[in-house]
């Protein structure tokens, strides 16, 4: 999957409900770039992300879910609000993407690397994480709702600088 720009109505649109739905930051449609990603596990949700054109600026993300815009700034209990809301889907196919995206936008590391079996209950996998502190081997277990527990976490490698940008 691809970033895809925003450009005219989507544009203008997407900046004013992020507008609306942000305390801190005000963005002009001009001066902002708006980029979306699909997020296979929310049906036809879309992954917002939102930069000021100026050099150095940080990005702010999105989920952007029938109407409603969620800030995804390292809260779990707003990534439970998007399982519900969407409602989250999770399969074989895309569990991956669905703990990429959770650790990611929970602050807790990047996903390198995964095996997942899935459970009459959801699912188990094994995951290569990079955090600040190290690179770790942990297994989780992912409920079909999106709830996500770590089984056993182990530490195999050391720190190593992970992505600053959302990628599936």
């Amino acid at each position: 999957m691809a970033w895809k720009t925003a450009n005219g109505d989507e544009k203008l649109t997407l900046v004013r409900g992020i507008n609306r739905a942000e305390p801190l930051y005000r963005h002009a449609t001009d001066s902002s770039i708006v980029e979306t990603l699909p997020l296979p596990f929310y049906g036809d949700a879309r992954l917002v992300k939102i930069t000021k054109a100026r050099p150095g600026e940080a990005s702010l993300w999105y989920a952007a879910l029938q109407g409603e815009l969620v800030p995804l700034d390292g809260s779990v209990a707003n990534i439970h609000h998007c399982n519900a809301v969407a409602p989250v889907a999770l399969h074989a196919q895309n569990i991956g993407s669905y703990l990429k995206f959770r650790l990611f936008f929970a602050k807790e590391g990047w996903l390198e690397g995964l095996v997942a079996t899935e459970q009459t209950d959801g699912f188990h996998a094994t995951a290569r994480v990079l955090t600040e502190d190290g690179v770790y081997e942990t297994l989780y277990a992912i409920s079909k709702r999106g709830e996500t527990t770590v089984l056993n976490r182990e530490k195999t490698g050391i720190a190593k600088a992970a992505p600053k940008d959302f990628v599936f």
